[in-house]
């Protein structure tokens, strides 16, 4: 009976309401690491399924610390929020259980109180938007950009202005995007029914770069908090980075390179990114007072789709204008994504084609940055007016795969407009980094590996992949410890067995300067290669994992924000978001 009421739930045809722990235990077949689908701070989530669709339960983790009053006003909040912009809650559970647990040694029993708090939610399939983010060249098109932004937009609205609610963890992993990319706001773990603005004297749980430096730094908690974090967002969508962009017309006319090679150039595209970018950088003020509240937002984005897209608000900022009409005016780069075909001990290769579409001449550098050997020829060169040229890059591995085979950021090709009497042997990286009057171009170069072993191709193949890869969760989960070699009740003996190469310490190196390694920098690791092997992990950050409780601290972040897929013997880690 409960199995069909949350089934009418789901359709619709219900009202959220209390949940028996028998039912959600049973859906999520016992919570099994195969259902797991999120791992947060607070909470597990695991995918339920129904006859009629799939749910989301988020099992509360340490629920005997937290209050019963706040859980049932966290319970109330989602109750009262019903918005297409806002994951839909389903229900909730709250059971407590005496359960006897034996002495050891003894035939004596003590009686424990043992307490679930659980949430169900909708399942959301497409994951969060952070796996979306790149920058203006490549990625999603500026209109479902735009959609999604105003879409936030219009769910915090929902909240702020409609429930009196404000988030406080708004970030890109808790905005979740349907089907059609219609985003979601989820996670309102620290959300709070809004009386004042307040100040949180417990332990502050936002997320670094997200996080409003008043909250960050003094507790404060407050709408103009949300807003901070939704500038941070608006930026990152509009130009790939969550720092703000030194020059907005660099912006704007990587923007226009692009719309003029798929042919989706209007003036009102190009008034849309300027917008967004100048209310991204208000939401950013450090000020609260001087950040405009979501509703602001909300007439400067009507007003900008409104009657001839008319700006003229109070917020209204000058950035210097670039016109739609002049002559893209960057140099053209294809692919932006090179794919060398993976083979040890043989020399690979790919090719770019540099494109000069403009009517003035263009000097380019190709930089490595990669601790992989890349050869380029030509490694720079300057191109005249309506040109083009094919430029070569080989490299080799030697007796072993390459850490990661998928790597951003690899090369950068730096560009920008010269006199035609400069000489090649005349172009430094000074003339690219060090101008400040010519516009200067740094596009960078992803580099994937190709395995080239064939590969069943079968539609079945293919959905017989798809149902498993949430079923590979537990067992990477067990590899990513065995490599650690901190898993709870783990025999140190096969950590050792399976990681002979992380025992190599140097273990006379003092202990005591040495800091744990954080989430952001674990992070930072992970978006910026997008995989890693798990060798290669614990390698980059060997000197910091000496410590047992350092170890633990590390293996307990990577459990909460990434798996592992193993192919070909290589276990690659990536963030758990690419696995919703």
């Amino acid at each position: 009976m409960d199995l069909q009421f949350l089934e009418r739930i789901l359709d619709g045809r219900e009202k959220p309401t209390n949940l028996s722990f028998t039912l959600l235990k049973s859906i999520t077949q016992n919570f099994s690491d195969d259902r797991e689908i999120g791992h947060g701070g607070f909470a597990t989530v695991y995918k339920g399924v129904l006859p009629n669709g799939n749910v989301a339960v988020k099992r509360i983790r340490n629920s005997h610390s937290i209050k019963e009053a706040l859980f049932y006003r966290e319970v109330d909040s989602l109750l009262n929020v019903e918005h297409k912009n806002v994951v839909r809650f389903l229900g909730f559970c709250a059971s407590t259980e005496q359960t006897a647990i034996q002495i050891k040694g003894s035939k004596q029993h003590i009686y424990a109180e043992v307490r679930e708090r659980l949430l169900c939610f909708e399942y959301i399939s497409n994951g969060s938007l952070q796996k979306y983010i790149t920058d203006e060249l490549r990625g999603l098109e500026w209109n479902t950009r735009y959609k999604i932004i105003r879409g936030i937009c219009e769910g915090l609205h929902h909240l702020h202005k409609e429930k009196q609610m404000y988030h406080m963890d708004l970030k890109p992993d808790n905005i979740l995007l349907d089907n059609d990319m219609v985003p979601k706001i989820t996670d309102f773990g620290l959300s709070r029914l809004d009386e004042k603005s307040k100040t949180m004297s417990e332990e502050r749980h936002g997320s670094l770069g997200y996080c409003a430096p008043e909250y960050l730094h003094q507790g404060k908690m407050s709408f103009k908090s949300d807003m901070y974090s939704l500038g941070v967002i608006i930026i990152e969508l509009v130009t790939g980075q969550k720092a703000i962009p030194s020059n907005n017309n660099n912006v704007l006319r990587r923007w226009r390179h692009r719309w003029k090679k798929t042919g989706n150039e209007t003036p009102f595209v190009y008034q849309q990114v300027a917008k967004c970018l100048e209310i991204g950088l208000l939401c950013k003020e450090i000020d609260p007072s001087k950040r405009p509240y979501v509703w602001h937002l909300i007439h400067v984005i009507r007003e900008v789709e409104g009657a001839n897209a008319k700006i003229s608000n109070a917020y209204e900022h000058t950035f210097g204008h670039i016109s739609p009409y002049l002559e893209d005016d960057m140099l053209g780069i294809e692919p932006l994504q090179l794919h060398f075909p993976f083979e040890l001990n043989n020399q690979m290769s790919c090719e770019i084609q540099l494109t000069n579409d403009t009517n003035s001449y263009i000097a380019f550098n190709i930089e490595n940055t990669s601790p992989l050997s890349y050869h380029t020829q030509p490694q720079k060169g300057i191109m005249p007016p309506q040109s083009k040229c094919n430029v070569e890059i080989t490299m080799q591995l030697q007796g072993k795969a390459p850490g990661y085979m998928h790597r951003a950021n690899e090369l950068i090709v730096w560009s920008t407009k010269v006199n035609d009497c400069i000489a090649v042997e005349d172009i430094t990286m000074g003339m690219f980094i060090n101008d400040a009057v010519r516009a200067v171009d740094e596009v960078n170069l992803d580099v994937v590996f190709d395995d080239n072993e064939p590969q069943e191709s079968s539609d079945k193949s293919n959905e017989d992949d798809q149902e498993n890869e949430e079923g590979s969760l537990s067992k990477s989960r067990k590899e990513l410890k065995k490599v650690l070699g901190c898993s709870s009740g783990q025999n140190k003996s096969d950590a050792d067995d399976d990681d002979d190469d992380d025992d190599d310490d140097d273990d006379d190196d003092d202990d005591d300067d040495v800091s744990p390694v954080t989430e952001d920098e674990i992070r930072t690791v992970l978006l910026g290669v997008a995989c890693v092997t798990t060798q290669d992990l614990v390698s980059i950050f060997k000197s910091r994992l000496r410590s047992p409780e350092y170890k633990n601290a590390f293996a307990e972040i990577l459990k909460k924000i990434a798996t592992i897929r193993k192919t070909n013997g290589y276990k690659y880690v990536v963030l758990r978001e690419d696995k919703k």
